[in-house]
């Protein structure tokens, strides 16, 4: 079966006595360093194939840590378009799980006194700089990492999209309005942990990826894992998936996350996981090495900063679980014990990793579809199993979280207008911009109106909604929902300006 330990297979066919069988497996493990595994629910296996078929998810991989045993194993296929089974060996999109290694990172730094979790990152990363000048001087390693500078949840992200490099978007960064005063909420920041990661490597003297590579995959022998969606060559790799209205899944391709590594960029195993979740629930050594000290592991592990849940927490996180932010990890509680936990999601992955320090138990689950809560639902499972019964039927709850998400994604985004445009559409095109995103061009196409913006020449289409609102969609296969755009006319009829969500306020240049 994929993911058993290879030496016990083997042994069952050789007329060893009991006594020798135990013996020589002990042995082999000792000497290839093999995990003892870990005593999983017995309807496991069972409970993922169900759930993989229930939620349209081609393939994934389930890594279960207890103390010191491993459980790893593959599921399903590596790509619907290939028989080519998913083993604990299958390499996954880790999407924002790759945000608790790059706190571990910052520790690290830590640990050798090149900055302490409350110093100014400005001091050491003269190059950083907020549009909130109080938030400059005043911002903390701790600050980045617990999502607590004031910048907005999710604002920003396009500029790796458009294909602005990360030096590029350090300095634009101080162009993002604040969603509220410094330390005054949580706002989830992928922004924040690029500057993090960017402040870890002048701390080390390297680039982030050679950093992780060293400092981190090295000591824990995550020999598979990568820090670039290039690690798609790999061999043993899974294909990224998307849903087809219609059912099952299509293969898409890995959306790289490279200019935005230290918010999303590292892949790895079931087997490699299995490795840092036993360091992060053993005071941050592996096989008698420390890796990370225990008192910056239980920096990371406490919590810095309230939140609030939303769509994306699913049970047993509600109002009544607490949500709070560590430094790289979301913090709550279910029946008396503290959870963490990292969700990741880009397009065609989706993955959770959950530890329960006082049981010494970790789940990470890498899926190979997005738009699903199959994660969640796995890890659900055992903790209900492995950790203490739940009072609720948490999959219940969870696959109604499902149904939710689903419509929310399958909003038709083609709906009849309301009234005629104000203008022809030729009077809407132009070039609209501003400090953050740059030009955004709006040009006709074909009868319609598109636009088109970034390095990369990202181009989707303005669908028309009523007067001056149009629906504006991205690229097929980005997880991003239609959003209403509005031109504002001027005295004379003509635009000046461009209301967007995604891109914010856009001003015309006078034609």
């Amino acid at each position: 079966m994929p993911g058993k330990c290879h030496v016990v297979s083997s042994m069952k066919s050789t007329g060893l006595t009991l006594f020798s069988r135990i013996f020589a497996t002990i042995a082999l493990c000792i000497v290839c360093e093999i995990p003892a595994q870990a005593e999983i629910p017995s309807d496991l296996d069972d409970f993922v194939n169900k759930a993989m078929k229930q939620y349209n998810v081609p393939g994934a991989a389930v890594t279960v840590v207890e103390g010191e045993k491993v459980f790893a194993r593959g599921y399903g296929v590596r790509s619907v378009d290939k028989p080519d089974v998913t083993d604990a060996d299958t390499l996954f999109m880790l999407a924002s799980n790759s945000k608790p290694f790059t706190a571990a990172l910052v520790a690290i730094m830590v640990d050798r006194h090149k900055i302490g979790w409350n110093d100014h990152v400005m001091d050491f990363l003269p190059e950083f700089a907020l549009k909130d000048e109080y938030a400059t001087r005043m911002t903390t390693p701790k600050d980045l990492l617990a999502h607590r500078t004031g910048l907005p949840a999710f604002t920003g992200d396009n500029l790796e999209a458009l294909g602005f490099e990360r030096t590029e978007c350090l300095h634009k960064f101080r162009f993002i309005e604040p969603a509220c005063s410094f330390r005054e909420k949580a706002n989830y920041s992928n922004p924040g942990f690029v500057i993090a990661g960017m402040l870890a490597a002048k701390l080390g003297g390297d680039t982030y990826e050679n950093l992780i590579k060293k400092e981190i995959f090295q000591p824990l022998s995550m020999s598979r894992s990568g820090v670039s969606a290039k690690d798609y060559s790999k061999e043993n790799v899974a294909a990224a998936h998307s849903p087809l209205p219609q059912g099952g899944s299509k293969v898409v391709p890995w959306d790289s996350s490279d200019t935005f590594g230290p918010a999303g960029c590292i892949n790895s195993t079931a087997k490699d996981m299995g490795r840092w979740m036993q360091m992060q629930l053993n005071g941050g050594k592996i096989n008698d090495r420390q890796i990370i000290s225990k008192e910056s592991i239980r920096a990371m592990h406490t919590p810095a900063m309230v939140d609030e849940p939303t769509f994306s927490e699913l049970p047993p996180v509600d109002d009544h679980s607490g949500l709070s932010y560590g430094l790289g990890w979301g913090i709550y509680h279910y029946k008396g014990h503290e959870i963490l936990e990292k969700g990741g999601a880009r397009t065609g992955v989706r993955t959770v990793v959950m530890l329960v320090p006082d049981k010494k138990i970790g789940v990470c689950v890498m899926a190979n579809q997005n738009l699903t809560v199959l994660p969640e639902a796995i890890r659900a499972f055992i903790l209900d199993k492995m950790v203490a019964p739940s009072d609720t039927d948490l999959q219940a709850a969870i696959s109604k979280s499902n149904d939710d998400i689903q419509k929310m994604f399958q909003q038709n985004s083609a709906a009849k207008p309301t009234s005629a445009p104000t203008l022809p559409l030729k009077g809407y095109t132009g070039e609209y911009k501003n400090e953050l995103y740059g030009t955004v061009q709006i040009f006709e196409d074909s009868s319609r109106l598109k636009w088109k913006a970034g390095p990369n020449q990202m181009t989707g289409p303005l669908t028309h909604v009523g007067y001056d609102t149009f629906m504006l969609a991205w690229p097929e296969g980005r997880i991003s929902l239609p959003e209403e755009v509005t031109f504002t006319l001027g005295p004379d009829g003509k635009p000046t300006q461009l209301a967007t969500e995604s891109f914010g306020l856009l001003k015309r240049d006078a034609q």
